[in-house]
C-alpha cells in the first residue's frame, strides 16, 4: 500500500473533524434565560453547576420559599461563601419572586 493510500483515511477524518468543529464553533450560545439584572452573574455561576438555567427561571416563589430552596442547594454542596447569600436571594426574590 503505497503512502498516498494510507493518509487517506487520515485525511478524511481531519477533514470530517474540522468541518464538525467548524460547525460547533459557529453555533451561537445558549442564551441565559435568566432574567437579567444586578447578580444574575452570580446565581448563574452558583446554579448552573448542578442544574440548568431553566429549571431556576421557571420558579416563582416568595421569599420564604427561596430561602427553603437557597439553604437546601448549599446543604447539597452548592459553593458560596456566606456574603453571597443576600444577594443570591435578592436577586431571586426580586425577579423570580411572587
Amino acid at each position: 500500500m503505497s503512502g498516498k493510500a494510507r493518509s487517506a483515511p487520515v485525511l478524511a477524518v481531519a477533514l470530517l473533524l474540522g468541518i464538525t468543529l467548524g460547525w460547533v464553533a459557529g453555533r451561537p450560545a445558549a442564551e441565559n434565560p435568566l432574567p437579567p439584572g444586578e447578580h444574575v452573574e452570580l446565581v448563574t455561576g452558583r446554579c448552573v453547576i448542578c442544574h440548568g438555567l431553566e429549571l431556576v427561571a421557571q420558579q416563582r416563589l416568595s421569599r420564604a420559599a427561596w430561602e427553603v430552596i437557597l439553604d437546601r442547594m448549599i446543604s447539597y454542596g452548592m459553593p458560596m461563601a456566606p456574603e453571597e447569600r443576600e444577594p443570591i436571594l435578592t436577586y431571586l426574590v426580586s425577579h423570580l419572586g411572587t
